[in-house]
């Protein structure tokens, strides 16, 4: 699954009340859905794993289901193997309005009283007589809403038209079915769906019949799935298209065809078909990687029309956000790009989550990671031409930002509670979870590593695994028997490892002596760890590659003692690097004829010495210089453009070094923007079509290169004037900077044509564009029209993740959020429900002064107890705010004064 601004609720319980009967059954019924958690026979619902005592063996759903009513109605039946007699046991079930319920077991039948006990779906079942070891069927007749904030069975309306669908990671089937909804029980599942006539029902499996019930409403009946845990099932309901990928054909590796299906909401199917034509080559990728058949009995690709998710590996379902997969002819590559890479995501999962699923929720990193890990290799294989290639190493270098805090959390997480689990779909699950893998595929090898793959998956198909059983796996495939403890050194604890590098010479030849700290941001102190460092230096074109101890290695280099270093050889390794010896600016002289990768990991390390006090602002910006005509299109985007933004928006530099940063910009950037132009140019390499998008975000936002901003916004106004039909000579690509350019140049009269032409569109590319572009205003009421946008239904609720993310980033926007926020606190959190605002702190992020530090904390500090996942990101953004602040006292003087001496 992709990065969610709706984070799931918690809910995991153990088993109650196993034993004598020493309670009376009553009547099934349920629970206030609000009231507090309550002891049961005097055992309060422990957070923590369901213990094996009632272990579900097969589920049957059978839902009814109208996307136009309120509420659904369902019966469903759990097969359980009780290893003990048990009175009562804790079950999930959050809003259920269970009618009747009824244990069969031996021939027997007796009532079930029903009662929810927590406000988060916890739930009690106490037998009218104890449930003997063995085997029992758990029977329950219930109703329930539909949730309105894209959690469980959900409901949109969108052009009039009614749909429901699901989304239930990590722990909201709950709200859909009783369950023992935690991932370590995966059973097989039999679903039937009764819906109006007029619609179609999507599930995990094929359709096996569809039959009139009656009153207007048919029945559709779907195989049984393959064992799976209850997050990974999926559902869609109303008037869908359905567009036929036909037969992905049989291949090596797999005897039969995949049926391939692409679904949308009504009148959309035909924008489906560029991303529908990406997916068997998806598939085939992957299956030649793992050497294992896609696991499941059909394919389909869903767009929802209003999501929280990214996207969602639903075995044989797989769902996304409407612009992963909508797109006209015309689409930006960007856009292109990202559909690409992330179907690659959830197909991988498939496998990697699905086929194999972790035991418990700590080991969700090793799913996320993978799969980002994965999705870059194989985007890569499906166009080689689009550059996925160093995909990877830029979502590492990104993540250390957040790794660097004295509040970062290990990647191998305990989830005890639901703020634990709230942030377990972080960045650092994600990205750096990603890094690491790539790290240790570098050291033992590809080859190698893709056998010990192929083992772990084949080993565990259809079952649960955790960490361990990956890592060892590898370990023994590879055997590379070191890996574990420096896969745990990695997985098991926060931070950064600084790495510095100095050259002996003995008798000629060259060794090195590799010292082993921790990096911290100037001014802010951070618990020292250790690590095992796969560390590969590079050196006279040759790769040396060893496993760092703490506190110093010493490493056979050979060649002579002349020859020239780089330290993390195409930026394999998670760490930092400097090298006394070297000094950064003969790294700088060499930087143009460097590696794509080693330009990439300069800057960044160079970057990361700045704000670290080993590296000075004239080293910055000479490597800035140096760097200009030959960066990529990727570091622009996710290292100069960043970074450079940083400075703008926190202060850090203003007014008149304001100025003359941005003529820096204007004088190393300029003459690459201007040949490249902003018209696309017949058959030119992907490089070019992203760079001239990067160059333009960086020349006009950073910049403000007022002849680029005005070119670009007489060409959006010439989009908008034509509805959509003339770019005005640039490439497609350009649209989003065009309109952000418009806001700028032409202020709030250009802001009000966006906003009514985001009510009008339908494109959820071009929505978030928009608000992208309204985000660069500096008129507080322009800005706030786009926020008070945002709790209407004119805005779903999917696309508020796009106002508060480019808000945040802009310093004029950023207040007028935070008031905005603050003062409809009440409003977003009914649109949102409580489990919305585990980003919430991030308003502030870039805050680089006590007072918004001290604000975060007043607002936030006494709602953290009822806003899930605000603890951690809290405790983040006061770091990102104390790291500011030692920065701009550290280094703002030194920053202007090497300014003012560049040309």
């Amino acid at each position: 699954m992709l990065f969610r601004i709706v984070a799931a609720a918690l809910l995991i319980f153990a088993i109650a009340g196993c034993g004598p009967d020493d309670s009376s059954a009553k009547k099934a019924d349920h629970n206030p859905i609000n009231a507090p958690a309550v002891s049961v026979n005097g055992q309060t619902p422990p957070l923590g794993p369901l213990p094996r005592i009632a272990q579900p063996e097969h589920y049957r759903l059978a839902l009814t289901i109208d996307p136009a009513k309120a509420r659904f109605s369902g019966h469903a039946e759990i097969d359980v193997n009780f290893t003990q007699a048990c009175k009562s046991i804790f079950i999930h079930g959050l809003d259920l309005h269970v009618t009747n319920a009824v244990a069969t077991f031996g021939g027997t039948s007796v009532a079930i009283a029903y009662q929810q006990v927590d406000k988060s779906g916890v739930a009690t079942l106490t037998f009218a007589m104890p449930v003997p070891a063995g085997k029992a069927t758990l029977a329950f007749d219930y109703d329930a809403p539909f949730n309105t904030s894209l959690s469980g069975l959900y409901k949109v309306t969108d052009a009039g038209e009614h749909y429901a669908f699901t989304q239930f990671e990590a722990i909201d089937a709950r709200r859909m079915f009783p369950s023992f909804d935690e991932p370590g029980f995966k059973t097989p599942f039999d679903v039937s769906v009764t819906a109006p006539d007029g619609d179609k029902v999507i599930a995990n499996t094929p359709v096996v019949n569809d039959t009139s019930a009656g009153n207007g409403m048919t029945k559709w009946v779907f195989a049984a799935t393959k064992p799976l845990p209850t997050y990974l099932i999926a559902l869609a309901v109303g008037p869908l298209d359905i567009v036929d990928g036909g037969e992905i054909p049989a291949d090596a590796v797999r005897s039969r065809p995949i049926h391939l299906r692409g679904i949308t909401k009504k009148g959309q199917g035909t924008r489906i078909k560029y991303a529908l034509s990406l997916t068997p080559a998806i598939v085939r990728q992957l299956e030649k990687y793992y050497g294992i058949a896609y696991p499941y009995q059909k394919l389909d690709v869903l767009a929802v029309p209003d999501f929280a998710a990214g996207a969602m590996e639903n075995a044989g379902a797989v769902t996304f956000r409407e612009q992963l997969l909508l797109m006209d002819d015309n689409a930006p590559l960007e856009q292109r790009r990202s559909s690409l890479s992330v179907q690659a995501h959830e197909l991988a999962h498939q496998w990697f989550g699905d086929l194999v699923t972790p035991k418990w929720w700590d080991d969700i990193w090793l799913n996320e990671s993978f799969a980002t890990w994965m999705s870059a290799k194989i985007a890569n294989d499906v166009k080689p031409d689009q550059e996925f290639g160093r995909r990877t190493l830029g979502n590492a270098e990104t993540v250390m930002r957040l790794d660097e805090l004295p509040s970062a959390r290990q990647v191998h997480n305990p989830v005890h509670t639901p703020d634990d689990l709230a942030n377990a779909f972080d960045d650092i699950t994600y990205s750096k979870g990603a890094a690491v893998l790539a790290m240790f595929e570098n050291y033992v090898g590809a080859d190698a590593w893709q056998k010990g793959i192929h083992a772990y998956l084949k080993k565990y198909a259809f079952k649960n695994a955790t960490a361990d059983d990956f890592i060892g796996t590898i370990a023994q495939t590879t055997k590379r028997p070191e890996i574990v403890a420096a896969f745990h050194s990695f997985i098991d604890q926060p931070g950064i490892p600084l790495l510095t590098t100095r050259k002996l010479c003995k008798n000629g030849k060259a060794n090195l002596v590799v010292t082993q700290t921790q990096y911290a941001p100037v001014g802010i102190k951070v618990a020292q760890g250790k690590w095992d460092v796969p560390y590969c230096a590079e050196s006279d074109g040759k790769k040396i590659c060893h496993i760092v101890q703490p506190p110093k290695t010493e490493i056979a280099l050979g060649g002579a003692c002349s020859n020239a270093l780089y330290p993390n050889a195409k930026g394999t390794g998670y760490y930092r690097f400097t090298a006394p010896d070297e000094k950064w600016q003969s790294w700088i002289e060499r930087a143009p004829g460097m590696s794509a990768e080693d330009q990439y990991t300069l800057f960044h390390d160079v970057d990361a010495g700045l704000r670290g006090d080993y590296a000075t602002a004239n080293d910055y910006f000479s490597t800035i210089k140096a760097l200009a005509p030959h960066a990529t299109w990727d570091l622009l985007d996710r290292g100069l453009i960043d970074s450079l933004h940083d400075l703008r928006v926190t202060g850090v530099v203003s007014g008149d070094d304001l100025a003359k940063l941005q003529a820096f910009i204007r004088t190393n950037f300029s003459d690459r923007m201007t040949k490249l132009g902003i018209a696309a140019k017949p058959g030119e390499p992907a490089a070019d079509t992203l760079s001239r998008v990067y160059l333009a975000q960086l020349l006009v936002e950073e910049g403000n290169d007022t002849a680029l901003i005005n070119k670009l916004s007489k060409a959006a106004q010439a989009y908008l004037k034509s509805d959509g039909k003339d770019y005005g000579g640039m490439a497609p690509e350009l649209l989003k900077e065009a309109m952000r350019a418009g806001v700028m140049s032409q202020g709030a009269p250009f802001v009000d044509k966006l906003i009514g032409a985001m009510k009008a569109s339908d494109d959820e590319y071009f929505v978030q564009s928009v608000i992208y572009a309204v985000a660069g205003s500096i008129d507080p009421a322009s800005l706030k029209k786009m926020l008070d946008l945002s709790l209407t239904p004119d805005m779903r609720i999917g696309d508020m993740r796009y106002v508060w993310r480019y808000f945040e980033e802009e310093a004029a926007a950023r207040p007028i959020l935070w008031d905005w926020f603050k003062s409809n606190f009440d409003a977003l959190k009914t649109r949102l429900s409580a489990q919305g605002f585990s980003g919430g702190p991030s308003i502030l992020r870039y805050g680089c002064d006590e007072n918004a530090k001290t604000e975060l904390d007043a607002f936030f500090g006494p709602k953290t107890s009822e806003l899930e996942g605000t603890v951690r990101t809290l405790k983040q953004n006061d770091d990102r705010i104390d790291r500011c602040v030692a920065f701009k006292q550290a280094k703002a003087d030194e920053i202007a004064t090497a300014l003012n001496a560049m040309r």
